[in-house]
């Protein structure tokens, strides 16, 4: 039992792993490399983007059969070889490989990690408790890589490869430490269960449980936002702020985010599911409006700052929702797997579109046509997901 709480620290440090370094200069650095435009990381994005969405569910699966530990060691690998990639890349192909790996890192990550956590607190009884202890590690999570996002602008003076090889040497160490994660026992009858299920049946079980309305609802928004923070570093280079200024504005959000999740236990307590989905709906059509409307550019510094803060602090709320209508199944973590390939289908044809639209239009009037498209697209899938509401 003492072994298997081992876990619980040990998931913590991988989650400080999870979060890039090099994030909040990623768009600069491509730039960097030569013939990169914004409509070639359009491109990078629809290449990861699909690999994502090709392999997030089967992951997710493959996971479920293969058991959650050895998907998450694999999960580490693909992280180390994108931060590997990043570090050598010298032409557009190199970016695009090193965007598939970590693609592909993050589709055995996503669900598996919660679904392998649920069970380990399962085992030690704190099932129970399972937001709010996720909430704190994920606060950790994002604080302690505030620090390093704060030295990103002095690591990039020295060489823009810097951060990438810092990057590097964590997911190395964060390699190890998923290895010497405990699995939870599960009974054999589990393990045959999943072995005789086939695929399609695990997706009508997703249907039975009324899962598919909050999967497709939480996909589409998080795809949306993403695409958002996608361009965030493009178009604050755009507009003519300091690269200097970009870690300390990402560290800014992700310490609100981390604040959101340190007390997601009682965020949860204030927005009961049905107002959290329409508060978020209010929350993002208003700060994307915003990004194509003002002009001043520490404004724009502040909304993505918002953005960033709400789109990750709220991560552990959503998620929570998300385990009570899966229940009891034995499948977490492919249906979780769910909403996140919905993301990466509309992140591969969103950027796209988007990394286009900037060299028709400019930065601010794509912006505001995202804010039309995510009005447009949220509001029927809000609508069918209130009827599931009403049905409980």
């Amino acid at each position: 039992m003492q072994s298997l709480e081992s876990n619980i620290w040990k998931y913590g440090i991988m989650l400080v792993a999870n979060k890039r370094v090099f994030a909040a200069v990623l768009g600069a650095y491509y730039l960097t490399i030569p013939n990169v435009t914004a409509a070639s990381v359009g491109t990078i994005m629809l290449f990861s983007s699909l690999a994502g969405f090709l392999f997030e569910i089967p992951s997710g699966y493959l996971s479920d059969k293969m058991g959650h530990k050895h998907a998450l060691v694999l999960a580490r690998v693909f992280f180390v070889a994108s931060s590997l990639l990043y570090l050598l890349s010298e032409n557009l192909l190199l970016l695009i490989l090193a965007s598939v790996a970590f693609a592909l890192g993050g589709a055995f990550m996503s669900g598996t990690g919660s679904a392998f956590m649920h069970e380990t607190l399962r085992a030690l009884g704190k099932d129970d408790d399972y937001t709010r202890i996720m909430g704190k590690l994920s606060s950790l999570g994002f604080a302690i890589p505030v620090i390093l996002t704060a030295l990103v602008p002095f690591l990039v003076s020295v060489s823009f490869k810097l951060p990438f090889l810092v990057m590097l040497i964590i997911d190395i160490v964060a390699l190890f430490v998923t290895l010497s994660l405990v699995s939870p026992k599960v009974s054999q009858e589990h393990i045959d269960e999943i072995g005789a299920t086939n695929f399609k049946q695990v997706m009508r079980e997703g249907i039975r449980l009324g899962f598919m309305p909050f999967a497709f609802f939480t996909g589409t928004l998080s795809g949306l936002l993403m695409i958002g923070g996608v361009f965030r570093t493009l178009y604050q280079v755009d507009l003519g702020l300091p690269v200097v200024w970009f870690g300390v504005l990402h560290g800014v959000g992700r310490l609100g985010a981390s604040l959101m999740l340190a007390y997601s236990g009682k965020f949860r307590t204030f927005l009961p599911e049905k107002r959290f989905y329409s508060f978020e709906i209010i929350l993002y059509a208003a700060l994307f409006s915003l990004l194509g409307i003002i002009t001043n550019m520490w404004i724009i510094a502040t909304i993505f700052i918002l953005l960033n803060a709400f789109q990750w602090g709220l991560t552990q709320i959503e998620k929570g929702y998300l385990l009570k209508h899966i229940g009891g199944s034995k499948f977490k973590a492919t249906l979780l797997s769910v909403p996140a390939q919905l993301d990466a289908l509309v992140v591969a044809a969103g950027s796209f579109i988007f990394g286009y639209a900037v060299t028709v239009f400019d930065y601010r009037i794509t912006y505001l046509l995202l804010a039309i498209a995510f009005i447009c697209i949220m509001l029927p899938l809000y609508a069918r997901l209130r009827k599931e509401l009403h049905k409980n």
